[in-house]
């Protein structure tokens, strides 16, 4: 038999099992060492058989990471060949890398005085396929297939002990401490992620979240992920300078550190309790309460940590803000008097109740646009049932005793007599407005050419030369001096919602552009989506800018909660 020297140069390491006193185990080990000596392998003894590790190989780095695992806990290593005995012949098994996955290769040498005496079966990614096609071979041999019976992987070694801890050995070694490992190419895994921050297994067990809060929390906004070489590194888009810290990779070492003084439960209240006095840890330092100096805590910065700790979406939840500015009002409050932080469930409860009025604005802005629609019309057309059929009428008259819209033709016919006759009417233009598209008009500036609701005239005339417009008051319904019409004109979605100003507090709640103070107190305007920042208010032709619920809207703030504690 002549095999190619591998020649790994690897002094020979022997585990030994129980039972090697047995005869048979005894040759066959014997004839091993000679291998071992002629080609320096790694001799282990297994269920009274010897087989010889020539090499443990590598661990996998690449996209296909999964279809090197079995049973999703052994590691298939890369380059790995073992030589099992079978009596007096001999089994090589190999792995390489695939283009999709591992590949194996098989060789079963007999026992034979012909050179060429051996059965090789090519290179193949199905392990169950080449094993098949292995144990036909075998089978016709008239021997004792028992050790076959638990598989390849456990036949060939991959299973055992020594061959994982050999990978994962030899994979840390070639790994560097402080450098964020990304064997897939595209995600850095928890494991990888614990190994990166110093998760110890043995004391860290309870603080596994720290790595996930970690893995979650977004980047700033200037800083960019890379991976190479399975290598992850951030760029700085600023300055275009690299590094292989991770930009908060400092803040979550120190949670870590915290987390092991003072051992938080496994619990999301306790978990969020810690890391907000975490936070104010960091903000409120020993010289803040030797001087009584403490820094604002309702910064940009401040309130985005703390939407994290909730798992908040301000981007998509803006209004939310302010109840964050609340909470870090009320634990600043709360850290300064050394008092323990509590009140979490109490926050969420809030920002629960500020979503429902956020909804029932969107709820109401559709009623009042459907029957601003309806509003419109006049109520004695008929309803066009064809195509061919006319539209109804746009109302033109309010009938002050029938507390009905018409168009002229149809007032005309029902008032041309009787008690009807001396019903009075106004004159009205019904329009919507131009700026939100749901509200009745009620001015018309001059100089824009568009007519306005009430609140959107006010807000886009308060500022710069728009504060000299002169508005023309239209001849409106109005439902502060005009009976609400009849009923059954929206039936189908109660009582009337004009005027509600419902499609302003919701552009206001969902607007993006948010009131701060800088650290000198002065005030700056943000927008949560982009991170810009202004000093002066945004244009009110661009957006709204995002205000606190009123106590008076959608039934107040506190409708609903049961919280009366927090300031």
């Amino acid at each position: 038999m002549q095999s190619t020297q591998d020649g790994y140069g690897e002094p020979p390491v022997a585990h030994e099992g129980g039972h090697v006193d047995q005869a048979t185990a005894a040759r066959e080990t014997e004839d091993l060492q000679d291998y071992v000596r002629e080609r320096e392998g790694h001799l282990i003894i297994r269920d009274d058989r010897p087989f010889l590790i020539m090499s443990f190989g590598t661990l996998y780095s690449g996209p296909h990471a999964s279809k090197y695992k079995w049973e999703g806990k052994y590691h298939i290593p890369v380059g790995y060949k073992a030589i099992v005995k079978w009596d007096e012949d001999e089994i090589v098994f190999m792995t390489r890398q695939g283009e999709f996955g591992p590949e194996f290769q098989i060789m079963y040498l007999p026992k034979s005085a012909a050179a060429d005496d051996f059965t090789q079966f090519d290179w193949n990614g199905n392990i169950a396929e080449i094993w098949d096609e292995l144990l036909t071979v075998l089978e016709t041999q008239d021997k004792d297939m028992t050790m076959f019976l638990k598989g390849p992987f456990y036949t060939f070694g991959i299973t055992e002990d020594t061959v994982q801890i050999n990978v994962e050995k030899g994979q840390e070694e070639h790994q560097v401490e402080g450098i964020l490992y990304c064997a897939n190419g595209s995600q850095s895994t928890v494991e990888e992620y614990k190994s990166y921050l110093g998760l110890q297994p043995d004391i860290d067990e309870h603080y596994l979240w720290i790595c996930h809060e970690f893995m979650n929390d977004p980047l700033p906004l200037n800083f960019y992920q890379y991976t190479s070489n399975g290598m992850t590194y951030w760029v700085d888009a600023r300055t275009q300078e690299s590094t292989w810290k991770h930009p908060h990779y400092n803040k979550y070492k120190k949670m870590l550190s915290t987390a092991r003084l003072q051992r938080p439960l496994p619990h999301w209240k306790s978990i969020m309790s810690f890391q907000i006095e975490f936070l104010f840890s960091n903000l409120f330092t020993w010289e803040c309460e030797a001087t009584g100096q403490y820094p604002p805590v309702e910064t940009v910065e401040n309130v985005l940590e703390l939407a994290r700790i909730f798992k908040v979406d301000v981007r998509a939840e803006p209004y939310l803000v302010h109840v964050l500015k609340r909470a870090l009002r009320h634990y600043s409050a709360v850290v300064r008097e050394k008092r323990a932080v509590a009140d979490v469930e109490d926050f969420r409860n809030l920002m629960h109740r500020y979503r429902d009025i956020v909804a029932q604005f969107d709820e109401q802005k559709q009623v009042e646009a459907s029957q601003m629609q309806s509003l419109m019309k006049c109520v004695e057309c008929p309803d066009p049932k064809r195509r061919e059929d006319p539209p109804k009428q746009n109302a033109v008259i309010y009938c002050d005793d029938c507390n009905d819209l018409f168009c002229q033709s149809c007032f005309e016919r029902l008032h041309a007599k009787g008690r009807r006759k001396e019903h009075r009417r106004t004159w009205v233009e019904l329009g919507v407005c131009a700026e939100c598209e749901e509200a009745l008009a009620i001015f018309h500036c001059v100089q824009c050419q568009d007519a306005y609701c009430k609140e959107c005239f006010q807000e886009w005339h308060t500022r710069g030369g728009r504060r000299n417009h002169a508005p023309i008051v239209l001849r409106s319904f109005n439902p502060a001096s005009h009976r609400t019409p009849m009923t059954r004109t929206f039936a189908d979605q109660g009582a009337v919602t004009t005027g509600s100003a419902a499609a302003l507090n919701l552009a206001r709640a969902l607007s993006p552009w948010l009131e701060f103070e800088d650290e000198s107190q002065i005030k700056l305007f943000y927008n949560i989506h982009t991170g810009e920042t202004r000093r002066d208010p945004p244009p009110a032709s661009t957006a709204w800018v995002n205000e606190p619920l009123e106590q008076s809207v959608g039934g107040g703030i506190h409708g609903s909660w049961a919280g009366n504690t927090l300031g």
